[in-house]
């Protein structure tokens, strides 16, 4: 019966996303985070990679491309080389397109998790369409699904047996590093060291190319754009910041945040399901610029609390942090309260799964014990009767 509720739900919300990203794409079509993409991309063809972050460039060809006020390209170098071939077509196709590649990136990462059974698959799909962050990663055209199909593939790759693919489709990630970035060390602390280290090569190796080819000048421009207190200080209160404010106490609370998640890795050694949702929750909760449209990623975690074994309660505070989903602008702090309160259900839940099998080993172990001593004394009674029968044959044979 909730299945059947929470289905007809999430329909009836899907349709509003729909029925509203149709309305943004027709009358909001300058309202595209994708635009400074492609700005970017043009930045560096016509004027040079190193000037990629000129904001004196970039501001003039986002008013050519009729786009909704000035949005700096904040993004890493490889963002802008995935734009180049959209620089063939006009901006209002070239956003279309790249608007339904960002779905179908969605669709696809919801059948990669999806269990054989069409009615779960179904609630899956609709756990999509009814998400309002989803509403706003296709109508801006962000990074974010694409980073979520990455994740997704991640996760496959590792269960499957594959850690250094598994490195590598998590490398790309740093598309958009911040709504990844503390999954490496937790990846690292549970002793997933071959995805973690080839994920770290991967990004290396991007971050390699980008200074080759935006140059000494261009990468000081990013640099600065990151430490500015423009970035450092922008008020963003569906994560730590609406919790703790901005500046110090953001960075303190930001290092409790690493280091304890790094200390649960470690202590409980997580199954890479728990590890990459613990990791993400946390990257997201700290993140120092996150838009709307990347809580796509919340999806993940929320479809793996509903695996089979997993107890009720952290179903419970997935599900509720689904419906957060839909607070994320009005009622931001709701947000940033159900980050944390499914990460530590996921913490909770793998203590105690942990605690049952560690209990459930040490029961067999006994039993094995009882059953080896039960076995010994009965091989000593064996000895002791075949001894009484040799007593027994060589007294005759005196007598």
């Amino acid at each position: 019966m909730l299945r059947v509720v929470a289905a007809v739900g999430m329909f009836e919300l899907g349709l509003f996303v729909a029925g509203y990203l149709i309305y943004w794409i027709v009358q909001r079509p300058g309202d595209l985070d994708f635009g400074s993409q492609y700005a970017a991309a043009y930045i560096g063809i016509h004027y040079g990679w190193s000037r990629l972050y000129d904001p004196t460039l970039i501001g003039p060809i986002e008013a050519a491309n009729h786009l909704d006020g000035f949005a700096p390209f904040q993004h890493p170098p490889p963002d802008a080389w995935l734009a180049i071939p959209f620089l063939l077509l006009p901006l209002r196709w070239a956003g279309l397109i790249w608007q339904a590649l960002v779905l179908v990136a969605l669709i696809a990462a919801a059948l990669l998790v999806s269990p054989p059974r069409r009615w779960d698959r179904a609630l899956i799909l609709l756990s999509v369409a009814g998400f309002q962050p989803v509403l706003f990663a296709l109508g801006y055209g962000t990074m974010s699904p694409v980073v979520f199909l990455l994740l997704v593939g991640t996760l496959r790759a590792v269960e499957g047996g594959s850690p250094v693919l598994a490195g590598v489709l998590f490398g790309l990630t740093a598309l958009k590093p911040q709504l990844t970035l503390l999954t490496i060390p937790v990846l690292l602390g549970a002793g997933y060291w071959k995805t973690g280290l080839t994920t770290i090569g991967v990004m290396a190796a991007l971050a390699m190319a980008s200074v080759a080819v935006i140059g000494i000048s261009g990468t000081r421009d990013y640099v600065s754009f990151l430490i500015s207190p423009e970035t450092l200080l922008h008020p963003v209160p569906w994560t730590i910041k609406g919790l703790v404010g901005t500046g110090t106490p953001s960075f303190i609370a930001t290092a409790v945040v690493i280091v304890s998640a790094v200390a649960v890795a470690i202590r409980l050694r997580p199954p890479p399901d728990v590890a990459l949702s613990v990791g993400v929750l946390a990257s997201l909760f700290v993140a120092q610029h996150l838009n709307v449209g990347d809580f796509v990623l919340w999806l993940l975690p929320v479809w793996l609390a509903f695996r089979a074994g997993r107890p009720w309660w952290l179903r419970a505070v997935a599900a509720l942090t689904w419906i957060s989903g839909w607070l994320v602008v009005g009622v931001p702090i709701v947000c940033a309260v159900c980050d944390v309160a499914l990460a530590v259900t996921f913490v909770f839940a793998d203590a105690r799964q942990s605690h049952d099998r560690d209990s459930k080993g040490n029961i067999e172990s006994g039993e094995d014990m009882a059953f080896r001593s039960e076995d010994g004394a009965e091989r000593d009674v064996q000895r002791l009767r075949r001894g009484k029968r040799e007593v027994r044959l060589e007294l005759r044979r005196l007598r």
